[in-house]
């Protein structure tokens, strides 16, 4: 005869480590498109020098006058999960 309580610690430890597998993987998520110094630290990497505004919006990160050490100001738009530039729009003036 089959134990019921062996089942039930089995189906239980499964569970367990199925919940473990998916909380780490999801937690980085919310936390990258809400950090502002991560694209700053991005935008430093890609060889702006100073920007007027990071914001959220539509699943993008939108940079508003970065400048370059050129002086080369553009507009940006910025993937949330692998932080790829999206869009480059330079402004003119």
């Amino acid at each position: 005869m089959i134990d019921v309580s062996r089942i039930l610690r089995l189906a239980s430890a499964v569970a367990l480590l199925g919940l473990a597998t998916a909380v780490p993987a999801s937690a980085g998520r919310d936390d990258a498109h809400e950090d502002p110094a991560v694209v700053a630290e991005r935008l430093q990497h890609m060889g702006f020098v100073e920007w007027r505004n990071i914001r959220w919006s539509h699943g993008y990160w939108q940079v508003d006058n970065a400048k370059r050490a050129n002086g080369h100001v553009y507009d940006l738009e910025i993937e949330s999960g692998s932080f790829d530039l999206v869009r480059l729009r330079r402004e003119r003036g």
